[in-house]
């Protein structure tokens, strides 16, 4: 039963990857509490499994999970930079305990941002690199009113790459695994068929030894 539900999962996951990433990168930026890297490394498992390395297949890679996942990330994010524009301050106090981010987090993006003269560089870089949570980046560009177009235009850009470093890792790790596998599947076998010979040459050397005996 277990294996049959997982079964179908992949096979749903597998025919429709790019709106099961996209939809799912919109739920993580939102309420569900899985990480983006973890939809793209086990959907490019699944879609990218033994597919040798060439532009084509890397092209695959971008045009089914990077871009999806980078939009899904963008959309699900402008829920709360909006919530953050119009509301400010209070929200983020209100909400804190639930969305695990409080002012004090907020602010010290904040300080970062103005001790650094490229805002625009330093969005894009916290974007590629998951060091600071992606919500409280959407919150502190929503209460400063950071420009809805460079907002948008670094979050998509900024996860793609880290998306795409997610699914490398993935695709490259996947490969590996199915190679180790293969060889660990014939080992087992070389194994099997050693102790069932085993098993044979035993059977059969008690039975000349008992027809020895009976002689």
């Amino acid at each position: 039963m277990l294996s049959t539900i997982i079964n179908s999962a992949e096979s749903f996951i597998i025919s429709n990857v790019s709106l099961a990433v996209f939809l799912g990168c919109i739920l993580e930026q939102i309420i569900v509490p899985i990480p983006a890297s973890l939809i793209v490394l086990t959907s490019t498992f699944l879609v990218m499994q033994g597919a040798s390395f060439s532009l084509m297949n890397l092209g695959t890679l971008i045009v089914k999970i990077v871009i999806p996942a980078s939009l899904g990330i963008t959309v699900g994010s402008l829920v709360y930079y909006v919530l953050a524009y119009k509301l400010g301050t209070p929200f983020i106090d209100r909400t804190s305990k639930y969305l695990g981010v409080s002012v004090e987090d907020v602010e010290k993006i904040g300080e970062h941002i103005n001790e650094n003269r490229y805002d625009d560089i330093f969005m894009f870089i916290a974007r590629c690199l998951p060091i600071i949570p992606a919500i409280v980046i959407n919150l502190f560009c929503g209460l400063i009113k950071y420009d809805i177009k460079k907002y948008l235009i670094t979050t998509f850009f900024g996860s793609a790459v880290q998306i795409l470093g997610w699914g490398l890792l993935a695709w490259f790790s996947g490969n590996i695994y199915l190679a180790l596998e293969a060889k660990i599947s014939f080992l087992g076998n070389v194994v099997l068929v050693i102790i069932v010979l085993a098993v044979i040459g035993l059977i059969i050397y008690n039975r000349r030894q008992s027809k020895k005996e009976n002689n």
